[in-house]
């Protein structure tokens, strides 16, 4: 199936180059929700995600000539919306005088505890663990998890969006994965 969606985006993209505008509307459709969710990520302003979105969308017509050099759809893409609206907070930040840095943005997720609880059938005692093992994250390890596992990204693509060599990216899963087995292990022992 992967290897189906490699080619079917491959098409998309070289049909894209060739003035396909049924291309863009295929990509659009695919990732529209995925991208709006991974901005989210960072604001909870609507309007400024759905903006920042329609922007990657005409840049990349605008710049079709170029659409066969993209590896991979779902990390460009990802990575441009990141960018548009970590570009767009830093500007309101500048005019509001607000902090900036690299974590001057939240990586807002909220793990879908409930859909846990349905999927495995894991007790109300269970999910009150979970929570309580997530909230003591750090963002950047909840942004790594959503990445990850939300996004099915590799590690080199994790690299690019994080700003992280691979190698960080390895050890930070590695010690986010550890922190959470050592965190739930301590709290269903204190139970």
């Amino acid at each position: 199936m992967l290897n189906n969606d490699t080619q079917l985006e491959a098409s998309w993209l070289q049909r894209l180059q060739q003035n396909d505008e049924q291309a863009l509307a295929a990509i659009m459709r695919k990732y529209y929700t995925a991208l709006y969710n991974y901005g989210a990520r960072f604001t909870n302003d609507e309007a400024l995600i759905k903006d920042c979105i329609q922007e990657v969308f005409i840049s990349l017509w605008q710049r079709r000539e170029n659409a066969t050099s993209i590896l991979s759809s779902r990390y460009y893409l990802l990575r441009a919306v990141k960018n548009r609206v970590l570009k767009s907070l830093h500007q309101h930040n500048l005019h509001t005088g607000s902090m900036e840095g690299e974590d001057a943005y939240d990586f807002l997720q909220e793990f879908s505890v409930e859909k846990l609880i349905i999927d495995r059938q894991m007790s109300e005692e269970q999910a009150t663990i979970l929570r309580k093992t997530m909230a003591q994250l750090s963002k950047r390890q909840h942004e790594l998890i959503y990445l990850k596992f939300y996004q099915q990204l590799d590690h080199a693509q994790i690299a690019g969006l994080m700003n992280l060599s691979r190698q960080s990216v390895y050890n930070l899963l590695h010690e986010t994965i550890q922190k959470l087995r050592n965190l739930w292990q301590a709290e269903i022992f204190n139970q």
